[in-house]
Formats: C-alpha cells, sequence, structure tokens
C-alpha cells in the first residue's frame, strides 16, 4: 500500500510542476493582449454605466434632438473633456 501512496504522490508532484509550467506559459502569452483588454474592460464598464443610468442617455438624444447636430456634437465634444479631465483628477487623488 505504500508504494501505491509513493507513486500517486510522485505523479501528484508530476503534475503540479507542469501545471506551474503551463500558467507561466500561458501568463507570457497573455501579456500582449493586456492592453486590449484593459480597453475592452473600460468599454464594457461605460456599457454598463448606460445601463445604470438610462436618463442620461435619454437626456443626451433630447438634446441632440432639441439642439442643431452641429451644436451638440460640439456640446459633446465639451463633455467628454470634461469626463476626462474628472476622471485625471479622480485617479490622482485616488493616488495620494
Amino acid at each position: 500500500m505504500n508504494s501505491r501512496l509513493i507513486e500517486l504522490a510522485e505523479r501528484r508532484e508530476r503534475l503540479v510542476a507542469k501545471i506551474a509550467a503551463q500558467r507561466g506559459e500561458l501568463a507570457r502569452h497573455v501579456v500582449p493582449l493586456k492592453g486590449v483588454f484593459a480597453v475592452a474592460d473600460k468599454g464594457v464598464a461605460a456599457v454598463r454605466f448606460l445601463q445604470r443610468h438610462p436618463g442620461l442617455v435619454a437626456g443626451a438624444v433630447g438634446l441632440f434632438v432639441a439642439l442643431r447636430p452641429r451644436r451638440a456634437l460640439a456640446w459633446l465634444g465639451r463633455g467628454w473633456s470634461l469626463w476626462k479631465l474628472v476622471q485625471r483628477l479622480r485617479q490622482r487623488l485616488g493616488s495620494i
């Protein structure tokens, strides 16, 4: 019975070593995709934000319809710039 336990322990040790090697290889392959995943995560977060705040979407569409499209796009650009500024400030203040 002891020889069976020793055999199983050795097999387990080999499998654990093989798994560790596979994890390392997988980590090396995933590194180049890290930036792509970060962008995708931000997109998913934006969609979820809009889903939680449908009033913002309706307001933006209403504003776009009420104003001329050119003016609405100009305001959209200003809003986007303001949003990015707020995000940068939050990031810098959060790191203090």
